[in-house]
């Protein structure tokens, strides 16, 4: 999809995901290669921001749980999600994703907790 964009920002020793638009296929398969990238580089605590992609189809959510189960299962680091819609929230819940990693209202608010 044309419009889809991830930015990525450190802050606090945590490694900020941030894409935005439709998480599909593609958008999922971008997130997953920006962990991916991130790892060598010693990134273990990791914020996906979510604000800007209110939806994510079952392919991108397929992605989301691969990286988690990378980073928190085999990795040993640490997952937040923030800006998560409510339809997201009800998904994460029912396939495990927020037994992996908690959710915040704002990113600040996950780094907080992940620097914490």
């Amino acid at each position: 999809m044309s419009n889809f964009t991830i930015t990525t920002a450190v802050n606090n020793g945590v490694f900020i995901i941030r894409p935005v638009g439709y998480v599909d296929e593609f958008g999922g398969a971008a997130v997953f290669e920006t962990v991916q990238k991130a790892l060598p580089e010693g990134h273990q605590k990791f914020v996906l921001n979510l604000e800007g992609s209110p939806v994510i189809n079952s392919q991108g959510i397929a992605q989301i749980i691969e990286l988690a189960e990378i980073i928190v299962d085999e990795k040993g680091g640490d997952l937040a999600f923030a800006g998560l819609s409510e339809l997201a929230t009800g998904v994460f819940k029912m396939v495990g994703l927020l037994q992996m990693a908690d959710a915040y209202p704002t990113e600040d608010d996950a780094v907080k907790a992940l620097t914490d």
